[in-house]
């Protein structure tokens, strides 16, 4: 079984350092201390939410704006867009 164990964990750091020679900045976060990497991943955690909710705040100030130009061509000008 240990043969097979080391064998196995040879390819995952294997994989695993291919991996870190694609991403550029691995070797500047690897540089960095042990106890920041709580707070980094806390930080990169709430900056994907606050990106998540700004997009979906423009999604609808969009549908809003478009809601708003429907209304105006029909209401005002007599328009209806009619989709086949």
């Amino acid at each position: 079984m240990e043969p097979f164990a080391a064998g196995l964990w040879r390819q995952v750091s294997a994989g695993w350092d291919d991996v870190r020679d694609l991403v550029g900045f691995s070797e500047a976060l690897a540089g960095l201390p042990p106890w920041l990497a709580p707070p980094l991943a806390i930080v990169s955690l709430l900056a994907l939410a606050a990106l998540a909710g700004l997009s979906l705040a423009a999604m609808g100030l969009l549908l809003t704006t478009l809601l708003a130009a429907h209304l105006l061509l029909q209401q005002i000008f007599g328009l209806s867009i009619d989709l086949a």
